[in-house]
């Protein structure tokens, strides 16, 4: 039986449930699986993309899991790849997420990484069309600095709801934050659990045993303990759905936020794209 609505974060015209299946290298059968089981669970939340190589599973999986297209919040991202983000290459891949989703819309949609080769100017507009035609319900950007998304916000006439960027208790992102609240954007974070480094950080697992839950769960807790984030932590394991949705309900206090917000350092960054990767601001 699927659980109620859970906590939502509002940016726009959208209402985003604050915490996702990530499905990042969920691969095959195990892509579709997954994502059937966490729909099935309570999930209210997918996110995938088209480098991520899997949206047909993914479309597999929503319907596998037998759950109405309008209960769930779903996303895709568009990579730059091949120039595919002049205007008319963004609108057909688009298009061909649609189809390998097996839906007529996604409630959101992402650039997946600013790319210099192909002007804003012209990818925004195009990015705000699908907007109009129905195509998606909202419009976002992933891997942005803030001189990427002032860029974006001049040839935008929707509002962009969403950062999706890596975010963790390891990585300073502070500056962008702060930006992203006051320019009325989420940060989206992924990579939640800095690829399995807070399970062997002795501050987590010290706060974790307070709580009795896991490293992993007080993470996604100390992300959503502030209301302009939200998360998308990956898994392929359907055992780890439940923990995943249950770090909603943990609850830290002021002095747990504060040591866990003292771990950021500067070369806490995981992810680093060799062709796209911005200079970031912290």
């Amino acid at each position: 039986m699927r659980a109620k609505t859970y906590n939502i974060r509002t940016a726009g015209q959208a209402n985003i449930p604050v915490l996702g299946l990530g499905t990042w290298q969920s691969t095959g059968q195990d892509c579709v699986d997954v994502v059937s089981q966490a729909l099935k669970m309570g999930y209210e939340h997918i996110d995938t993309a088209q480098a991520y190589d899997n949206e047909k599973e993914v479309g597999q999986g929503i319907k596998q899991s037998g759950v109405s297209r309008d209960k769930f919040f779903l996303t895709t991202k568009i990579f730059p790849d091949d120039m595919k983000f002049e205007p008319e290459k963004l609108v057909a891949a688009a298009k061909r997420s649609l189809e390998d989703l097996d839906t007529d819309y996604v409630d959101l949609l992402l650039l997946h990484w600013p790319d210099d080769r192909v002007p804003l100017s012209e990818t925004i507009p195009a990015l705000c069309e699908l907007q109009k035609q129905g195509l998606t319900r909202n419009i976002g950007v992933s891997n942005f600095n803030i001189a990427n998304i002032i860029e974006a916000e001049k040839y935008a006439d929707v509002p962009i709801v969403v950062n999706q960027v890596e975010f963790h208790p390891f990585i300073k992102q502070k500056t962008l934050q702060t930006f992203l609240n006051n320019h009325h954007i989420l940060l989206e974070a992924y990579s939640p659990l800095a690829r399995g480094d807070v399970f062997d950080n002795d501050i987590m697992k010290e706060i974790a045993d307070k709580h009795n839950v896991t490293p992993a769960q007080i993470s996604l807790a100390w992300i959503l303990s502030d209301k302009h984030r939200i998360a998308i932590p990956k898994t392929s394991n359907p055992d780890h759905l439940q923990g995943n949705l249950d770090a909603i309900k943990v609850q830290l206090s002021a002095d747990d936020i504060k040591k866990i917000d003292s771990l950021a350092r500067a070369d806490g960054r995981k992810i680093k794209h060799p062709d796209y990767s911005p200079e970031w601001d912290d």
